[in-house]
């Protein structure tokens, strides 16, 4: 009998998978970025004047990436509004910011899998954790595809939509957590049979929104973990895994458009790498009240700047 198993900690042939596609990750990343960052070189242009011109992207991507993977939420609150005033297209500014993001949240993901396969869960949560990134994940891919193929442009204001529904559950956890409602500790049990439905729409209506926003579906689902009472760094671990999936799948749909600019990609997706990977450690030295009142503040924040961009 495998007593790893039994306790709930991850094996020892676990830990070397994980361990070898992280590895695997940053090479495959690396590549793509210095194949990417030659290319941007040779194609005319002095490389220091490149580099003049884009490098505050490195810093851009590394607070973005830090912040989003602390939290959830996706980077896309900082990319999409800092593209676009910097002169970008709507279009460019968000196929850039999903580029990026399948760096960063990629990156965030891996290093959230890591820490809750060292056991920072219980075993029941475990299983919870599978089954809740099964659901939203593939509901969450459902909703992209619709979006990008059957509404790529609503003729609704999303923006605002999207928006008022987060100033109002980010103000819901912000007060309920200074209430003193549950911070520290959170329920063990696996999710329950009456809450899939919820989960389903929350991954679908996510989703939906990512396509629109390049941000979405990572805020929902922790706002939907968080409502059910789960434990904080799960509900992230999940928001950024799932954000992880979701814009590595949306990003496909730009590069056909050649929709994404490159130079900006490769100055900020190193900075997101880098943030990705410290967000989680950021995230547990703040502890649990400090995230939830950190998670509240951001997603407030996100409704504010797309009320005013």
């Amino acid at each position: 009998m495998n007593l790893a198993r039994m306790s709930g900690l991850p094996s020892k042939s676990e830990a070397d998978r994980l361990w070898w596609i992280r590895l695997g990750f940053y090479l495959v990343a690396a590549v793509i970025l210095i194949t990417l960052g030659t290319g941007g070189f040779a194609s005319g242009g002095s490389p220091f004047g490149k580099v003049a011109g884009h490098w505050h992207f490195f810093l851009i991507g590394i607070l973005a990436a830090t912040v989003a993977n602390s939290t959830g939420a996706g980077g896309g609150i900082v990319f999409l509004p800092v593209f676009t005033l910097l002169g970008l297209s709507v279009t460019e500014s968000l196929a850039t910011s999903l580029a990026i993001q399948c760096f960063g949240m990629t990156a965030g993901g891996l290093s959230w899998l890591r820490h809750l396969q060292k056991g920072a869960i219980v075993d029941a949560q475990s299983k919870s954790f599978r089954l809740i990134l099964l659901v939203g994940a593939s509901t969450s891919l459902v909703g992209l595809r619709m979006a990008q193929e059957l509404l790529p442009n609503p003729d609704w204001n999303i923006e605002w939509f999207f928006s008022l529904f987060s100033l109002v559950v980010g103000f819901a956890i912000f007060v309920r957590t200074l209430n003193g409602g549950e911070v520290n500790g959170g329920r063990d049990e696996v999710i329950r049979p009456g809450e899939w439905g919820g989960l389903a729409l929350s991954g679908l209506f996510g989703g939906a929104i990512t396509a629109w926003l390049s941000i979405g579906v990572g805020e929902v689902l922790a706002i939907y973990l968080l409502a059910l009472r789960f434990r904080v760094n799960l509900a992230v671990a999940v928001a950024v895994c799932v954000t992880s999936i979701t814009v590595i799948a949306g990003v496909p749909f730009y590069i056909g458009k050649s929709s994404i600019v490159l130079e900006v990609l490769v100055f900020a997706a190193p900075g997101a790498l880098i943030g990705g990977t410290l967000a989680r450690h950021l995230a547990i030295y703040l502890g649990a009240r400090r995230l939830k009142l950190g998670m509240a503040g951001w997603i407030i924040l996100t409704a504010i700047v797309y009320l005013i961009v």
